[in-house]
């Protein structure tokens, strides 16, 4: 869960925002991403709990973006483009 203190924010936020500004594509998210996993693996002792570990967070980093933002992203377009079938159009009908 993402939603940790405000006081524990301040110094990540700091960071995350220098790197966001030095990002210059996907790719370059894709491998910041995965060096930060490999830093914090090498320091400490690797095993099953922390690997499996690190794919929960990715699991649940992955979903909480699609619930916060993209799934609102949809539902806008949706409302301007229509549904794609009867299935979706009653959804719709619900969001607005």
């Amino acid at each position: 869960m993402p939603y940790i203190k405000k006081e524990d924010r301040e110094r990540i936020d700091e960071l995350v925002e220098q790197l966001a500004n030095m990002i210059r594509g996907i790719g370059h998210v894709n491998y910041a991403i995965t060096k930060f996993l490999h830093t914090i693996i090498q320091g400490d002792e690797v095993d099953y709990a922390l690997l499996n570990a690190m794919i929960g967070v990715l699991e649940c980093a992955k979903l909480e973006l699609y619930r916060m933002v993209v799934a609102k992203y949809e539902d806008k377009k949706r409302m301007k483009n229509g549904p794609v079938s009867d299935l979706d159009a009653k959804s719709l009908e619900d969001v607005r």
